[in-house]
């Protein structure tokens, strides 16, 4: 008979997932100089996204690419955050999800239409 012991995370082991995250994402712009500097609001955020009883913290990953990684590799693109810089994370709680605060102005609609996509750029999504 086997019998398998399911426990749940608290919330403190699903933030320090998070830091782990982070830091993983931390080491992977460190190349480009640029620094996160996102609010614990933020990663309670990603916790309650990325948290489920079922699951357990295995979605939190995709909230973090879909939340995080991905609105901030657009805003690299279009030039809004650059090389060496601080990117600033905030919890934006009238709409319920993060918000990465733009450096510069970027690129514009127009201009991100004539963008070619084909640029050999290779995303790389988190395990």
């Amino acid at each position: 008979m086997c019998t398998t012991l399911q426990r749940t995370l608290s919330r403190n082991n699903v933030i320090k997932i998070i830091d782990l995250r982070l830091n993983e994402i931390d080491q992977r712009l460190a190349d480009r100089k640029i620094v996160l500097d996102i609010d614990e609001e933020s990663k309670r955020h990603l916790a309650s996204s990325g948290y489920s009883t079922t699951y357990g913290a295995r979605p939190l990953n995709r909230a973090i690419q879909n939340e995080l990684l991905n609105p901030l590799s657009v805003m690299i693109l279009s030039d809004r955050v650059r090389d060496g810089e601080t990117v600033k994370v905030r919890f934006d709680g009238v709409h319920n999800r993060l918000q990465i605060l733009p450096n510069h102005e970027g690129v514009s609609a127009a201009d991100e239409m004539d963008v070619d996509t084909d640029d050999g750029i290779e995303i790389e999504e988190m395990d």
